[in-house]
């Protein structure tokens, strides 16, 4: 349940994944990437219907793009050193890119950290970029959306549980050109923590917590530095101030191994009474839940279909004003550290292949809407006559909120890859968009999306050192 690599994907042949025993021994390797290609239009608002693997893009950005990845990694017995340099030309054009805008090269530490692993667990220090829940490029309540952080993280299992805690300071943001975002405040905090239990492979289940929140003499309550403590209860009876998040995630066959049922969702201002005058509002909540079936039938290629529901409700990432004044929104950086939008939903389905000669393809169908709400929106129930702690808008409950956009899509992907060195991939997704960025409109428009990215990569410098 913890998306740690992408070496357990589980569609592409294993032909596609460096050697595991290869890279568990001792090694030093060097990998550096260059990517480019065209990508038009661009969209500056995420939507709840750009594909997941769409690159990227913002206002006014130009078609033309490139990116530089480069990945260091020195193993030695059972101790782990990695290191992955971020370069992109879409900074140039990112509102929230947190460094210095006028360099030639914008990039970033997007990876630095070092491992030790034991025989049931490992412990984690430094700056990391994952995925925390069933799937491996995006989760409802820690995911690799936001910029990346740095955190002290470890982990224990067995062949019945794994249990993982993290805990991490999110440091003020000097560069910022929104004052009003959470990253201007000193001393915040999140701290996370999650139970796995495994039923052989038939089914995974567990329950997640996380808090974020902030201290004025940047130290931590030591309840929330407790990896055992239950943050629902000790949040809920007022011991210690916080955003709380909580969640639940789950894996499972039914009687076929190769049909999965897979989700999470997640719970935002949970609550046990609605006595109190500001606890009168429904829990802001959020679900992502699929279902797969691979290889229904015997094909000579891997394939699979897939059906899938993604919900995240107005407020599941915001804070009263008071609170998001303090610095607890849930985001960083100036994104959710979750889902990278809210307010919107999306009903899906679609097939996937992968060739035993390095190539994937894939075919999705899906209908979404997106309301006027973001991540950075802010409550106003600080205005006169509004309730203190109650969305402005809590007494007319819509989904999603103000004029809504609503997406029609069709998206073609596809890529190959030539002997682990280049790879070209190609995605054209048949948009017909209606009220698009929530200004009105009389009807759908068509409103493509094409992207073509070429790259060129090296992975054979591989030192096997002493064991």
């Amino acid at each position: 349940m913890f998306w740690d690599d992408i070496a357990g994907a589980s569609i592409l042949p294993r032909s596609f994944w460096p050697d595991s025993a290869r890279y568990a021994k001792n090694h030093w390797t060097l990998e550096p990437a260059f990517s480019g290609g065209i990508q038009e239009p661009s969209f500056a608002t995420p939507s709840m219907s750009a594909p997941v693997f769409m690159l990227p893009s913002f206002d006014n950005q130009r078609p033309g793009l490139w990116h530089i990845d480069v990945l260091n990694d020195f193993r030695f017995r059972n101790i782990t050193a990695r290191q992955t340099l971020d370069v992109d030309s879409r900074y140039d054009f990112d509102a929230l890119y947190p460094a210095h805008s006028g360099r030639f090269a914008k990039g970033r530490i997007e990876e630095a950290f070092v491992r030790i692993d034991f025989s049931h667990g490992f412990a984690r220090l430094g700056r990391l970029k994952r995925n925390w829940g069933p799937y491996p490029d995006r989760s409802l309540l820690l995911s690799n959306n936001p910029y990346s952080y740095d955190a002290f993280e470890w982990q224990l299992y067995s062949s019945l549980f794994e249990f993982r805690h993290l805990f991490a300071m999110l440091p003020r943001n000097n560069h910022s050109i929104f004052n009003n975002l959470d990253d201007n405040v000193d001393g915040r905090f999140i701290t996370a923590h999650t139970l796995n239990v495994m039923v052989g492979k038939w089914v995974t289940a567990g329950i997640f917590e996380s808090i974020l929140f902030t201290r004025n003499n940047s130290f931590p309550d030591i309840q929330y530095l407790n990896p055992f403590s239950i943050y629902t209860v000790t949040n809920t009876n007022q011991e210690g101030d916080g955003n709380l998040m909580l969640g639940i995630q789950w894996k499972v066959r039914p009687y076929l191994e190769n049909v999965v049922l897979e989700g999470q969702l997640a719970i935002d201002d949970f609550q046990v009474d609605n006595e109190n005058e500001t606890d009168k509002e429904p829990p802001h909540w959020g679900i992502d839940a699929s279902v797969k079936w691979n290889n229904p039938v015997v094909l000579p290629v891997d394939y699979g279909i897939q059906f899938q529901y993604q919900r995240a409700s107005e407020w599941i990432y915001t804070v009263p004003d008071n609170n998001a004044n303090a610095g607890e929104r849930y985001t960083y950086l100036g994104r959710s550290l979750g889902f990278p939008a809210n307010d919107g939903d999306r009903i899906g389905a679609g097939i996937y292949a992968a060739g035993k000669n390095f190539w994937t393809a894939s075919l999705d169908l899906g209908y979404s809407r997106k309301g006027a709400n973001n991540v950075n929106a802010r409550w106003h129930d600080s205005d006169s006559g509004m309730i203190n702690g109650l969305p402005y808008d809590y007494q007319i409950i819509t989904f999603p909120s103000g004029t809504v956009e609503k997406t029609w899509d069709l998206t073609v992907q596809g890529a190959g890859y030539f002997n682990h060195f280049v790879d070209l991939t190609a995605v054209i997704s048949n948009r017909f968009i209606r009220n698009k960025n929530n200004s009105p409109a009389a009807s759908f428009s068509y409103d493509p999306l094409f992207s073509l990215v070429l790259g060129i990569h090296y992975g054979n410098f591989f030192m096997n050192l002493p064991e």
